[in-house]
């Protein structure tokens, strides 16, 4: 089983002595078939199978018939303390030049030994430099893993520099969050070995100075021939001077030549030459709190355009490939965060491979890498998507052949339901879209709207146009959650290129019915409409709706409901006019109100034109509470004249004994005055078995006109 570098050091209570002994945990880098006992265990790092061990920390050993690691080993110099810490090959390379001489003398030193497994990991120019020095005292390979003093791990720090006893090359160590440390991008394997004569740092890999350059990275890639592409853009974008200026470390994800000819040049020309991508990605985060940087850094809009690239590719800190433990987001220069992980086959960063070969510079670490890093804002919205993988909505974008507008032309809002949504729709009218492709057209368009519309710029009740000029969508603004129509946006202002996506958790359908067409088709809500009639009859100013501008939320009884009431009571409250004017009242909001915009174990107030309704979600479920009992209710949407309306539809209505569970999404908890209670206990004193109303239906029943 493969195992790796991790080392946690704990303590273990000596029952008899009462003292503390170190116990360490370590993942080694090579398969050990030694007994180890009961201290296995298996961890995951890099999606792979390691193999934990534990073993007693530095400098401790076990004791024969005791517990915990009681024995202290004896101290050694440097080159015993290597060789017994598995560095037997580098111990004989320093003997072989004849440094072991001075190693084993007076004088303190600190020794970064590589393994014996990291000789095996050279490559042919690595280990051809080394044998060329053999038997020679100034090796500059060997020399560079030395120091002339005790270095110990207590002074690393997050970007530590260091000279070595090789002239003129130092070597960079630097300490990550993780608690892995590395020295020029060789992971430390275990640290702070102590010796007679100084300290040993077991590494992972041998460090080359021909890795490292007297030089800084922006020089680096002017030189190479791998980037020519790049080194060409970032002289017209003025980016060397950014890069040189900079007093910080950090690590350059260079795009080679091949990586830029992966982009299409149609994308690349249109990319460059946005003038809204270009503003809000050209002047790194860090330098946006200075209006004026690009006036002084003689940026103008034509020598602008490649720096929002480029700070893409810049991690403000070194990053070294052994310090990956799994997923880690890593933000950039620019306004992204690019997301990186590992495997067993290295490192990725936005799923691109990073190649395991780096230069050290004195300003940081560079890395090659295969493909550009484009930021969202230099991708199209159908990018985006694809990125979210929203196959299911992009599958009806491509049969709909509204692939070209929203690639190439733009600005568009989406709101594309997630894949999640669209499979929760009724399956007959998802295979009728995929197959028909006009109303897949319909749908699509339905689902965008002209113009970049990010969160920010949404007010409640707001109304667009969506791309069909016929169909308006409605925002909703709620607390902490804004939604689209019935839908909640799940992932806002996804801007790119040409446009801004919203991914939304129900796929939207046009209200293009009536409220009193749906409720007529329904056939279920004959008295509720019978009372309606009666109000505005009666009372007409009662129900006026104000204007178009405004959505209403309608509770709207089935017949089940009011025939629960028993004969007796329901007359009276259809024959009371004003009783029954303040009853419907009581089931009319004006705003519109979805399930999806209310949080769970969360009462919500919402003011009928009567009284107050609180309004909870329960398990997924939104819950009315009426007179202490739970009521359950479904949500439909209809269209009034000239406006939109959600339609709450409780299956019972008034009801005071215990209600059986029913089949909802929505429960609501209404608070009826006392009038409502006196009706309740009028009914309860009736003692008669209710019985179904003969009330006539009624077929003509228009809603008030705006």
């Amino acid at each position: 089983m493969p195992e790796t570098l991790l080392r946690i050091c704990g303590m273990n209570l000596t029952p008899e002595s009462g003292e503390h002994c170190y116990l360490e945990r370590s993942i080694e880098e090579e398969d050990d078939d030694d007994e180890k006992g009961e201290d296995l265990e298996i961890s995951h790092l890099c999606s792979c199978c390691r193999m934990i061990r534990y073993e007693c920390c530095e400098g401790y050993q076990q004791a024969r018939g005791e517990q915990g690691c009681t024995g202290v080993k004896p101290l050694k110099n440097v080159l015993e303390t290597a060789r017994d810490l598995g560095a037997s090959q580098f111990v004989d390379h320093l003997e072989q030049s004849g440094l072991a001489a001075d190693l084993e003398g007076r004088g303190v030193y600190t020794l970064f030994a590589p393994l014996d497994s990291a000789f095996q990991k050279m490559n042919r120019e690595q280990k051809a430099r080394l044998d060329s020095y053999r038997g020679r005292r100034v090796n500059p390979m060997l020399l560079y893993h030395m120091l002339n003093k005790r270095l110990t791990s207590r002074h690393f720090s997050a970007d530590k520099s260091i000279e070595t006893r090789y002239s003129g090359h130092r070597l960079r160590i630097n300490k990550y969050s993780n608690g892995m440390e590395t020295v020029n991008c060789a992971a430390i394997v275990r640290k702070d070995q102590e010796a007679s004569n100084g300290v040993v740092h077991v590494i992972s890999s041998v460090l080359d100075p021909a890795l490292t350059v007297d030089n800084n990275l922006v020089d680096v890639v002017m030189q190479d021939g791998r980037f020519t592409e790049l080194a060409k853009a970032m002289q017209k974008s003025q980016f060397v001077e950014r890069l040189r200026a900079s007093r910080q470390p950090y690590t350059f994800l260079a795009p080679s030549d091949e990586a830029f000819q992966k982009i299409p040049q149609k994308r690349l020309e249109k990319i460059l030459a946005n003038s809204d991508a270009r503003e809000v990605l050209t002047v790194p985060v860090k330098m946006k709190a200075n209006t004026q940087f690009a006036e002084h850094a003689g940026l103008t809009v034509t020598t602008r355009e490649a720096l929002c690239y480029f700070a893409n590719h810049v991690i403000p800190h070194p990053m070294c490939l052994p310090a990956m433990l799994g997923e880690h987001s890593a933000r950039t220069e620019g306004s992204e965060k690019l997301q990186m992980d590992c495997d067993a086959r290295g490192v990725t960063v936005e799923g691109s491979r990073l190649r395991p070969d780096h230069t050290l510079g004195n300003d940081g670490v560079l890395y090659m890498l295969d493909d550009v890093l484009l930021p969202d804002r230099a991708k199209s919205i159908l990018q985006l998507a694809e990125e979210e993988r929203l196959f299911g909505f992009l599958q009806l974008v491509k049969l709909s052949g509204m692939e070209d507008t929203f690639e190439n032309f733009g600005d568009y809002t989406m709101f594309a339901p997630s894949e999640a949504a669209m499979y929760s729709m009724p399956s007959e009218r998802y295979e009728q879209l995929r197959s028909n492709k006009e109303l897949a057209r319909k749908f699509v368009m339905y689902h965008a709207t002209q113009g970049r519309l990010n969160t920010d710029q949404i007010a409640d009740n707001q109304v667009v146009m969506s791309l069909d000029e016929q169909n308006p969508l409605r925002m909703q603004v709620y607390r902490r959650a804004t939604g689209v129509e019935d839908a909640l946006i799940e992932k806002p202002d996804m801007n790119g290129l040409n446009g801004c996506v919203h991914v939304i958790n129900k796929a939207l359908t046009p209200a293009n019915t009536s409220a009193g067409e749906l409720l007529r088709h329904d056939g279920n809500f004959s008295i509720f409409l019978t009372a309606m009639e009666k109000v505005m009859e009666s009372s007409p100013e009662t129900l006026a709706l104000e204007g178009p501008e405004t959505s209403y939320t309608f509770f709207v009884p089935t017949d089940q409901a009011f025939n629960k009431l028993g004969e007796t009571r329901l007359h009276k409250i259809m024959d009371d006019k004003s009783y029954l004017t303040r009853t419907i009242k009581n089931h009319v909001v004006e705003n519109m109100y979805a399930s999806e915009g209310f949080r769970s174990d969360l009462y919500y107030d919402i003011q009928t034109r009567q009284n107050m309704v609180d309004v909870f979600k329960k398990n997924g479920k939104m819950k009315r509470e009426q007179m202490g009992n739970f009521v359950g209710f479904h949500d439909r949407k209809a269209l009034l004249p000239k406006h939109v309306e959600f339609m709450y539809l409780p299956v019972k209505l008034y009801k005071l004994q215990k209600l059986e569970d029913i089949r909802t999404n929505i429960l609501v908890r209404m608070k009826y005055g006392e009038d409502v209670a006196a009706a309740g206990s009028s009914s309860r004193g009736n003692g008669s078995t209710p019985k179904k109303t003969r009330l006539p239906t009624a077929q003509s029943i228009k809603f008030p006109s705006l």
